[in-house]
């Protein structure tokens, strides 16, 4: 993005625009990324930015919307340059220890609620917790309905956890998760079992696969596997059903482009649980969200 002089005077509409036209070619919603921007540094909603559209920003802003801008122009994510992610209506600090979290991944919320439904207690695992995201937005829909959740984080990453305890404490339900260093249920067992929920998401990138610039600034280890993108989806379907009570259920995201290799993949785990596939089931394939109830 074009500096601008001490001697421009520019609202924010017009600050919106040109950090627009800057992003246009790295970013396919310029003008969302433009306004999360410019919002983040003033402290304004998206409706004050509109209304407040005439008021004229001062330089110490616009010196450090540029830098923003050209930040994003290099590829990092949105969320690493302001350090703030909206999932599941509630705000979560991002770094680049964490993936970013993705409004698909709302879906195991989702499932995680419908199956508990009006149950007064249910003990859960999140694995691979990252930001947190996945148990903390269920842990704050539990506490609505008076259910006594209590969740296990597990990430193989210490900074990651700093981050996701962060968040629960940010959140309110910090007495509700505890957080635990590990890989995948390697990282519960010395918990006393069995539990109600396991979720996940892991890695589930091929190596060999392009991908997007914005990833290559989010951890490759929370990102790619072996076997297709499938070998840590493989260990945690292997481990998790000498982890869940009998009807408890297991639910793991599994990335684009995956669901025609699932059934190879999940048949040997057929005597086990109930597998059912939940989520984007057109030919996009955009994502799949695994679901399994232990027999």
């Amino acid at each position: 993005m074009e500096r601008l002089s001490s001697n421009n005077q520019v609202t924010i509409s017009e600050l919106i625009h040109r950090g627009t036209l800057a992003l246009a070619g790295v970013s396919p919603s310029a003008r969302l990324d433009s306004e999360v921007l410019l919002g983040h540094l003033l402290g304004f909603t998206k409706t004050q930015l509109l209304t407040r559209g005439d008021a004229e920003c001062s330089q110490e802003v616009i010196a450090h919307f540029s830098a923003f801008v050209e930040r994003r122009q290099r590829g990092e994510p949105v969320a690493y340059i302001t350090g703030e992610r909206e999932f599941w209506g509630l705000s979560f600090q991002v770094s680049p220890a964490v993936l970013v979290p993705r409004p698909e991944s709302e879906l195991i919320v989702e499932e995680a609620l419908a199956f508990v439904g009006s149950a007064r207690s249910i003990r859960c695992v999140d694995l691979g917790v990252g930001s947190g995201c996945l148990s903390i937005a269920l842990a704050v829909e539990l506490q609505k309905q008076r259910c006594d959740v209590r969740c296990i984080g597990v990430d193989i990453s210490h900074e990651a956890l700093r981050v996701a305890a962060a968040n629960a404490q940010r959140h309110g339900v910090d007495g509700r998760i505890s957080y635990h260093h590990g890989e995948w249920l390697d990282g519960v067992k010395d918990r006393k079992g069995p539990f109600d929920l396991i979720i996940a998401n892991p890695p589930y990138i091929d190596p060999t696969e392009e991908v997007p610039l914005d990833l290559s600034f989010e951890p490759r280890e929370a990102l790619f596997a072996e076997e297709q993108g499938l070998k840590d989806v493989r260990v945690i379907i292997e481990s998790a059903a000498s982890m869940l009570r009998p009807g408890g259920l297991l639910l793991v995201e599994v990335g684009a482009g995956k669901r025609r290799a699932l059934p190879q993949l999940l048949a040997p785990f057929e005597s086990q649980y109930e597998i059912s596939l939940v989520g984007d089931d057109s030919s996009a394939d955009r994502f799949t969200v695994v679901r399994l109830v232990r027999r």
